[in-house]
């Protein structure tokens, strides 16, 4: 357990240090039009007619929340567990030198300093210790930090509220992912809150880091950073990269990773990422019919499906795994795509060659697709919280002063290193985090869709792996709509 309180003398003097520390300048997504959640407050307390601007010509969403004197309240975050691989914490120990440490640290010091309180982090898991919570009504937890796929079963038992109940709560601000907006309003309401508070919504991004040195060595004019932002960014374009690189080195006429050069490795991610580059789903909502369907027979997404067998289930030119052997091909030189989670980034930090990171590719050219969310963290509200108010305000100080302060420093000197690619890969990433995605089957925590999506995909029978998991989807499904008041 972790507790954060520092002086105001120490919060000046550190403020002090760090403005004398060059900025990196604010990036443009604050511009991207969002869409609100339902029944979300249309404004933040305290804040300012106009957006505040200092001299260097950042928007400071921070200044915008006034600052309220909450007597030495303590804001107890009860978390899932902090991963050896990825960040998915919210205090730091100490200032240590590491950039991005330090700016989660003084992040939290202004913050306590500006309401008067302390944070407190648990990492003994949040779904009982918010269950504890609730049932005992000892007000434990303020609010859990929560895997995706465990929040339906908090929704249903009634063990938290939606967050587009909450007050103050702005979604327009650019700290609000406007992607879970979009993918995740279900019944009116939102219950799952993804903001700029942590890093687990970053590092979930299902991405494809890419060796530059390959399409060097082959002769590929064209980078996938280029087809990406010309529009041209396709499966077909992938696979033809795929199918340039690929190489029997020895000549044995057996692909093996030991002597031979990939095209693709690593995670398919149950073949997701590629329908929501596509703009597609698994899981849609029938308006007529006030419920979900599965959308696995759509001829778009059995054309991804189709794509994605070639590219991943071809043996000669795909190595799928989540073992560290497909990781130390890509760092070895040995394929072209490695396909992870964005946080392997940390694994990857002492690779030699020069490589970037992009997006899965769609199935079309100009489609402005989204980027697929890996079963992330979010955040829960307890539904005994006896100040929403309050915790509210907090949550919106924190996201803001973490856009303002801390995203460039993340983005720039923990995600992107110091090869060649570093400057395309950092504006994709800016890029991404304004349209990620989340899958219904993660959020309702029903996977017929999915296992039925997959059972399709290698052999082409789609219709005939729906059929036969379209009554479970239905029944499982139910229980969750129920919860959520949608349907008959």
């Amino acid at each position: 357990m972790t507790v954060l309180k520092r002086s105001l003398s120490l919060l000046l003097i550190l403020v002090m240090m760090l403005s004398a520390a060059a900025c990196s300048e604010s990036t443009e997504n604050s511009a991207e039009e969002t869409t609100a959640a339902p029944t979300a407050s249309e404004e933040v307390p305290g804040a300012e007619e106009t957006v505040v601007e200092e001299d260097d010509g950042k928007t400071h969403f921070a200044d915008e929340i006034a600052a309220v004197d909450y007597d030495e309240w303590t804001l107890r975050i009860a978390n899932d567990g902090l991963s050896a691989e990825y960040f998915s914490g919210f205090t730091m120990e100490e200032l240590t030198g590491d950039a991005f440490n330090d700016a989660i640290y003084d992040r939290n010091v202004r913050v306590s300093e500006k309401f008067n309180i302390t944070l407190e982090e648990n990492n003994s898991g949040s779904v009982n210790l918010i269950k504890n919570s609730v049932t005992a009504g000892t007000g434990d937890v303020s609010f859990g930090y929560v895997l995706f796929q465990n929040c339906m079963g908090l929704i249903s038992q009634n063990y938290v509220k939606a967050v587009s109940d909450m007050p103050v709560f702005d979604f327009s601000k650019p700290y609000w992912d406007p992607g879970s907006q979009e993918t995740l309003t279900m019944g009116g309401k939102l219950f799952y809150a993804h903001c700029d508070i942590s890093f687990d919504h970053y590092e979930s991004m299902a991405l494809l880091f890419y060796n530059g040195d390959l399409l060097e060595a082959n002769n590929i004019s064209e980078t996938p950073y280029e087809l990406y932002t010309g529009g041209k960014w396709t499966l077909d374009a992938m696979y033809d990269m795929m199918q340039k690189v690929v190489r029997d080195e020895n000549g044995d006429g057996v692909m093996d990773s030991a002597h031979d050069i990939f095209g693709w490795a690593g995670r398919e991610f149950e073949y997701l990422p590629s329908l929501y580059s596509s703009n597609l789903r698994l899981i849609q909502y029938d308006a007529a019919a006030n419920t979900y369907v599965m959308n696995v027979v759509d001829d778009s997404v059995m054309a991804v499906g189709d794509m994605l067998n070639k590219i991943i289930n071809d043996k000669t030119i795909a190595l799928p795994g989540r073992n560290d052997e497909t990781r130390n091909l890509f760092k070895e030189g040995g394929v072209l795509f490695y396909s992870r989670l964005m946080g392997d980034f940390r694994n990857l930090r002492d690779k030699e060659d020069d490589y970037g990171i992009i997006s899965y590719p769609a199935l079309e050219e100009n489609t402005d697709g989204m980027v697929y969310i890996q079963n992330p963290f979010t955040v829960m509200i307890p539904s005994d919280c006896d100040n929403d108010e309050r915790l509210a305000t907090l949550i919106e100080a924190l996201a803001a002063d973490t856009y303002d302060n801390v995203l460039d420093i993340y983005i720039e000197k923990a995600v992107i290193g110091k090869g060649a690619r570093d400057l395309e890969s950092a504006n994709l990433l800016r890029t991404f985090i304004t349209k990620r995605a989340y899958d219904l089957s993660y959020a309702f925590n029903v996977f017929e869709a999915v296992k039925a999506y997959n059972n399709g995909i290698p052999g082409g029978n789609y219709a005939s792996a729906a059929s036969r998991s379209e009554k479970a989807f239905n029944k499982n499904l139910g229980k969750s709509l129920e919860a959520l008041g949608i349907g008959d």
